[in-house]
């Protein structure tokens, strides 16, 4: 049970929590381009508004301080997935980044941030947001989201201003 992450140009930051919701702010910005393994019309394993909700819940969302962008969806049962999010317009500078993933407790998925060496951050499927810190050297990011699991898995990702690490 883990999740891996790699960040371009990144502190040498560990594993942070996301500590709690912060009030509103900023508004989304990015594009997101899916490439699921399998179509998630196809397969109704996981209802697309049960993990918006459940992702709403998991990583800080548009209503969330400091707010840059968020995207969530599902690897449908049947074959391992993968998900590109290419956000152009976001500005090179200093972020928080927050994947959470839930379902098949086995399941790895492995987040990369502009090709860069991954870094391995503690959890599992369980639903609970894992956080670290980003900085970008120079304008737009492209995260790439891969699951090894044939079991349906939902799995949410947010970027926010740099926050204060949670203590605890």
């Amino acid at each position: 049970m883990a999740l891996v992450a790699g960040l371009a140009a990144c502190t040498a930051a560990g594993p942070e929590a996301a500590g709690g919701t912060p009030p509103p702010s900023a508004t989304a910005t990015g594009t997101a381009s899916p490439t699921p393994a399998v179509d998630p019309a196809a397969d109704p394993t996981v209802d697309p508004a049960v993990t918006a909700a459940w992702a709403a819940e998991a990583v800080p969302t548009g209503g969330a301080d400091g707010f840059v962008m968020a995207q969530s969806g599902a690897f449908q049962a049947g074959a391992p997935g993968s998900f590109t999010l290419t956000a152009s317009t976001l500005a090179a500078g200093s972020y928080s980044v927050y994947l959470a993933c839930r379902g098949d407790a086995d399941t790895t998925l492995t987040l990369t941030i502009d090709n860069a060496e991954p870094a391995t951050l503690a959890g599992g499927c369980v639903g609970e947001s894992q956080g670290m810190d980003l900085s970008l050297p120079a304008d737009g990011a492209t995260f790439t989201l891969l699951g090894d699991s044939d079991q349906p898995v939902e799995w949410a990702l947010a970027v926010t201003d740099r926050l204060p690490r949670a203590e605890g």
